[in-house]
């Protein structure tokens, strides 16, 4: 069986912030990781000015092109195709340049992952304000990838620990989400949970799905979402053969010390109703559905301490090793299905 070590793709993100410094720092800490490669994709002259800053002296491998044989271990390696001229970007702050760089380090990162030259990858925070200037309107850095892979559909899922919880809305405001909670549209985003299971490397997906209203709605009294959208489609879904059980009152499913109850994917239905459950400094996006995968760290760009040398690789560090499980993960399932 083929136990190749995964290569992760490091997008350097925005130049002008803690992007550099802590993917730099990631490699450098990574460099003998006996488990998986790191190939940084961002723009060479600022990795070595980063080391420098940093007074290592390990040796950089461009590549202007890359095949996995080309990989150099015990090195810090780069994907540079092309002149960034990430050079000129002031670092801390906001301009069209760092936007346009950006989107170039993501742009190669997904061409590198289409192509099968990489196994995932991590995407480095970049700055919202930055990349618009430069006229990428996205809400974020997801749906420019999914954009990237032919406006493909996908999920947002994050991972604190061993806990891991699909978004069925996200960034809506919460009297709309509410107004979501649909039968059909609850059975579309299951049946697609489902049907991707082994890209989170799960032959078989047992599911929970959160309540709505408090208590699971207490048979109508605190509302009816769960009587007549939600248990609808757990039983519609129960009858396809999905692994799926609920509602379960969100205090009995997500909150400390249950954390999804060992199942292996929790379904929740608005933003916060998980994310303030989670430490987002230890907390991993997954862009999922995408024909490759991507994950993100939980914090931002941090412009106003970006080149002062004080940003912490703690949570791009959880990020990578979330991201090497998963990249893993998809390898055995790959090579299992080949061998059937």
């Amino acid at each position: 069986m083929d136990q190749k070590k995964p290569i992760i793709g490091v997008t350097m993100g925005d130049p002008a912030g803690i992007g550099p410094e802590i993917t730099v720092k990631l490699a450098l800490e990574k460099t003998k990781e006996a488990e998986g490669q790191i190939l940084l994709i961002g723009d060479t002259e600022i990795v070595e000015a980063t080391l420098r800053k940093n007074q290592k002296t390990t040796k950089v491998i461009q590549h202007t092109t890359f095949q996995r044989e080309s990989f150099a271990p015990q090195h810090i390696n780069v994907y540079d195709p092309s002149k960034s001229h990430a050079n000129k970007i002031i670092v801390g702050e906001v301009s069209d340049l760092a936007g346009e760089v950006s989107m170039l380090f993501n742009r190669n990162a997904a061409n590198l992952a289409m192509d099968g030259a990489i196994d995932a990858i991590v995407t480095a925070p970049v700055t919202k304000a930055s990349a618009k200037l430069a006229g990428y309107d996205y809400a974020g850095q997801a749906e420019y990838f999914a954009k990237l892979a032919g406006d493909q559909l996908f999920t947002t899922i994050l991972i604190y620990r061993e806990f891991k919880a699909a978004l069925f809305t996200t960034h809506l405001p919460l009297k709309q989400a509410c107004e979501e909670v649909k039968r059909e549209k609850l059975i579309k985003k299951i049946k697609f949970l489902h049907e991707r299971r082994k890209d989170l490397g799960y032959p078989d997906l047992r599911m929970a799905i959160a309540s709505l209203n408090p208590h699971a709605g207490e048979r109508g009294t605190m509302g009816r979402e769960e009587i007549e959208e939600i248990e609808p489609a757990i039983k519609f879904c129960q009858n396809l053969g999905i692994d799926l059980t609920g509602p379960f009152p969100v205090n009995a499913l997500i909150s400390p010390p249950y954390d999804g109850r060992n199942f292996d994917l929790t379904l929740a239905l608005y933003h916060d109703q998980v994310v303030s459950r989670m430490n987002m400094l230890e907390t991993t996006t997954l862009t999922f559905g995408l024909p490759f995968i991507r994950t993100s760290v939980g914090h931002g760009s941090a412009l106003d301490i970006a080149g002062k040398n004080m940003a912490d690789t703690k949570a791009i560090g959880i990020t990578y090793d979330h991201t090497l499980d998963l990249a893993r993960l998809r390898l055995r399932a790959n090579v299992k299905n080949k061998i059937k």
